[in-house]
């Protein structure tokens, strides 16, 4: 009887775990800050950012279950490292080679994405590249990392919207910002801009914390499939009007 009631503890307790795992709820902070468009929060409901529409897609696919939570980025980016979060979309081309491994491992790549320097055209020949802009003050997102950012004196900012504004009033002569979204905000502020050096060209991926590395090979599996599919194709195609 023994053997049979040890059998039977085995499968009730394998049950219990498995339930747990799939009851399991990861938090991520997206779309919070109301100025990151065209990935998040972009300017109707019908579409609501890059990024907000493939997490879904990639999360339901992979069979995990997500909670958001409403923070800064700034914030955000503390609450990752601090495990209060647990992933975020990041390129790992934005760590500097000499930086420590973290607690996290990423996903296979989902797209592409681009950084400039950024100025105002009258300013356009004093940053042909980037050893130009070393020592030099240059406005960028508060809380975002840059692999090079020891070589510049930071000016941070909390929004795109609110880094273009100060590059138009000349609080500041040079900016890093994705493209598209630069393009976006200088429009809507009429501000022209001239994009200079790139800063950064990478791939944008999930980053996970490794407590929850066992759901990787699940969530590079969603990826692979949406890719294939031409479901992130189609959702980058839906906003091709914030490009130039």
């Amino acid at each position: 009887m023994k053997p049979c009631l040890s059998l039977i503890l085995f499968i009730t307790a394998s049950l219990c775990f498995s339930q747990a795992i799939a009851s399991e709820v990861l938090r991520y902070n997206l779309g919070t800050s109301g100025s990151s468009i065209p990935y998040e929060n972009a300017v109707d409901e019908k579409r609501a950012g890059i990024l907000v529409e493939i997490l879904p897609l990639i999360m339901d696919r992979a069979g995990i279950k997500t909670e958001k939570v409403m923070l800064s980025t700034k914030r955000a980016m503390v609450a990752f490292k601090t495990g209060a979060l647990d992933f975020d979309f990041f390129s790992p081309s934005w760590l500097s080679s000499d930086e420590p491994a973290g607690d996290f491992t990423f996903s296979i790549p989902i797209l592409d994405v681009t950084e400039y320097f950024i100025t105002l055209p009258e300013n356009q020949g004093r940053y042909p590249n980037v050893e130009s802009i070393y020592g030099e003050t240059v406005g960028m997102i508060s809380g975002y990392v840059y692999f090079n950012s020891h070589q510049f004196v930071r000016m941070d900012f909390q929004a795109e919207s609110n880094l273009i504004l100060a590059l138009g009033k000349k609080r500041i002569d040079v900016i890093i910002m994705e493209e598209a979204s630069s393009r976006y905000w200088s429009a809507v502020h009429g501000i022209n801009i001239t994009l200079g050096p790139v800063h950064t060209e990478g791939k944008l991926a999930l980053r996970v914390h490794n407590r929850h590395k066992d759901k990787l090979p699940a969530i590079n599996n969603a990826i692979a499939y949406l890719k294939e599919t031409g479901q992130i194709d189609k959702i980058l195609e839906k906003y091709s009007d914030f490009s130039l």
